[in-house]
């Protein structure tokens, strides 16, 4: 009898491959969510710390400026200058009445100054009392009285009360300007030659029995042409000496 060659039994077929589980991806985004609020609320907690401690370092309400900076006087004030300047004065109550002394700055046509003591203010030519021109760099002199209205400055120029200290010695060569006599020029014969040779070349002089401005005051005067030579003689009685023009007086 034949017998049948062994056959391997039949293997059973292998079992079909799982799918891996899926995940929730719902799950995983919420957990990530989570995660990414701990660490901003983390750090937002450790900046909070960081401005707390050098909050705690400032004085309360300092802003980074000072209390001066705030009221606009930490900045150098400047000071006003001595004497009175340009405007209208109301003599008793803006400016006392008495004699002013001041010196035109510049040297120039247009550098001058103007004085007018008024009886009013209506600017009405009939309440001008006296008034007078001062050329760039010459001195100037004016007594207000009591009487007076006001007084009107106008120009650069800067007045002050005549003293011991506002006088300015002239010296042997004097310029343009009123001198007073006995302080700031000194009695004698002064000579002088006008420079050019045409008709505002000339100078002019005139001897004061005061400085109010007023005709009243003028004791003698005179005009000297351009190139000819001029000669006045100063008494010691007299109160003041006026020049005008580029002349240059020389005491003898």
């Amino acid at each position: 009898m034949h017998t049948p060659p062994n056959v391997p039994p039949p293997v059973a077929a292998p079992a079909a491959p799982t799918a891996p589980p899926r995940r929730n991806r719902a799950l995983w985004w919420v957990g990530g969510a989570l995660a990414l609020t701990m660490v901003v609320c983390l750090a937002a907690a450790l900046g909070g710390n960081r401005d707390t401690d050098n909050k705690s370092t400032a004085n309360p309400g300092d802003t980074g400026h000072s209390a001066d900076e705030a009221d606009g006087t930490a900045e150098t004030e400047t000071e006003e200058p001595d004497g009175i300047g340009a405007g209208t004065w109301e003599v008793g109550s803006d400016i006392d009445a008495g004699t002013y002394v001041t010196t035109a700055p510049g040297d120039g046509a247009l550098d001058g100054c103007y004085w007018a003591r008024l009886s009013g203010f209506s600017g009405e030519f009939d309440e001008l009392i006296a008034n007078d021109n001062i050329s760039g760099g010459a001195r100037g002199r004016v007594t207000i009285n009591e009487d007076d209205a006001g007084v009107e400055f106008s120009g650069d120029c800067r007045w002050l009360p005549a003293s011991d200290d506002t006088d300015v010695p002239a010296g042997d060569e004097v310029s343009a300007g009123v001198w007073e006599v006995g302080t700031e020029i000194e009695p004698g014969t002064y000579t002088t030659t006008a420079p050019g040779d045409g008709a505002l070349d000339g100078c002019y002089w005139a001897r004061l029995s005061g400085f109010s401005g007023e005709f009243s005051d003028l004791i003698a005067n005179d005009n000297i042409s351009g190139g000819t030579n001029g000669r006045v003689e100063i008494s010691g009685d007299d109160a003041g000496i006026e020049f005008s023009g580029d002349c240059i007086w020389t005491r003898s």
